[in-house]
């Protein structure tokens, strides 16, 4: 009975060290499990190239990644235990989802946002401000300000084209993304497969253009 009672304690703080580890890596977004990234990678695909047939499921499982994300940036330098933090993005998370899934432009509209502003608006702001003459003193806000107005021309000229740019937001949004979580996930790989990692970035590059490309082809032929 000594040894089964023994036993039962070792699972059970077993159980509650896997249960905290998880915690704190879902609370402060560093992930060592490769089976979370590879989760993370299989809904990035189903979202490229199922996302005009699920778009509502596809704009809640953005909006719930653009909450979370953004609550983290905004409370991590706070005092927060692990377990708070976690709860707090998830809240923040389920009701961004839940505004996306059922206001469908407000869904485009911030899955444009955060798409222009995560890859575009760190090219063309800087393109932008060199046609004038801005201090250095205020170039930091002055990049990060045009780099908003750019995305939010984008997401208000997606919620205009309601139906072609679920489309291509999906298909994009969803293969960048399952490029960036299989790069995450290598270092996390029980056997060594960093040679992906050396590889030159413009691999990566157009592994993203073309998977995009064949969700916007594979969604344009089944809308049809």
């Amino acid at each position: 009975m000594i040894f089964a009672s023994e036993s039962a304690l070792d699972i059970k703080e077993g159980v509650a060290d896997a249960a905290g580890s998880l915690v704190k890596q879902l609370a402060n977004m560093e992930f060592s499990n490769a089976l979370i990234y590879a989760a993370l990678l299989l809904a990035a695909v189903v979202i490229c190239f199922e996302g005009y047939q699920i778009y509502r499921v596809a704009l809640m499982v953005i909006g719930f990644c653009v909450g979370y994300g953004r609550a983290h940036l905004i409370l991590a330098g706070f005092q927060l235990s692990d377990e708070q933090l976690l709860m707090a993005q998830a809240v923040a998370g389920l009701l961004l989802a839940i505004l996306a899934g059922y206001v469908v432009h407000v869904g485009i509209f911030i899955a444009a946002y955060h798409f222009a502003q995560e890859n575009l608006a760190a090219i063309l702001a800087p393109m932008l401000l060199g046609q004038v003459n801005v201090s250095k003193l205020l170039e930091p806000v002055a990049t990060r300000l045009a780099g908003v107005l750019i995305a939010a021309l984008v997401a208000w000229l997606a919620v205009k084209s309601e139906r072609l740019v679920v489309v291509l937001l999906t298909a994009v949004i969803g293969g960048f993304a399952a490029v960036n979580f299989f790069m995450e996930m290598v270092p996390t790989f029980p056997v060594d497969v960093s040679f992906f990692l050396k590889l030159p970035a413009t691999v990566y590059v157009f592994a993203k253009l073309g998977i995009s490309a064949a969700g916007v082809g594979i969604q344009g032929i089944r809308k049809r």
